[in-house]
């Protein structure tokens, strides 16, 4: 037990000593590659939409979301009334109504062997009819 202790404490330190290890520097002609190619990227012309461009689509697209019939407070009360009953039926089990008044319809049906002799003559049949196969 005392050497996977001193195990673990060993491995603990290891990893520490690992963590802080420096990171392997980047060579200079790589540094000056990637510091090319952060440039290239920003200063691209034509792929990226300018400022105005910007604007004059979203401008295009507001006009476009007003000629768009709204719909009316009451459209909306109708909408929030039906998603409100819609709720209410899952959480209060409004849903299994209809099972559960189909199950209290079957709870008063009479049983198909009633009493124990109907069961131990059903049993015998059974058994006979398997016998003679």
């Amino acid at each position: 037990m005392n050497k996977l202790i001193v195990a673990l404490i060993a491995s603990a330190f290891a990893a520490t000593a690992v963590a802080q290890t420096a990171t392997p520097a980047v060579a200079p002609a790589e540094k000056a590659m990637m510091k090319q190619e952060t440039v290239k990227e920003a200063t691209k012309v034509g792929e990226k939409a300018t400022p105005a461009a910007e604007a004059a689509a979203a401008k295009k697209n507001v006009d476009a979301s007003k000629k768009i019939a709204k719909s009316t407070a009451k459209e909306k009360q109708a909408a929030g009334k039906a998603t409100a009953k819609a709720a209410a039926m899952e959480t209060t089990g409004a849903a299994n109504a209809a099972g559960a008044a189909e199950a209290k319809a079957m709870k008063g049906t009479p049983k198909a062997l009633p009493t124990t002799a109907d069961k131990k003559k059903a049993v015998d049949e059974t058994t006979k009819a398997k016998a003679s196969q």
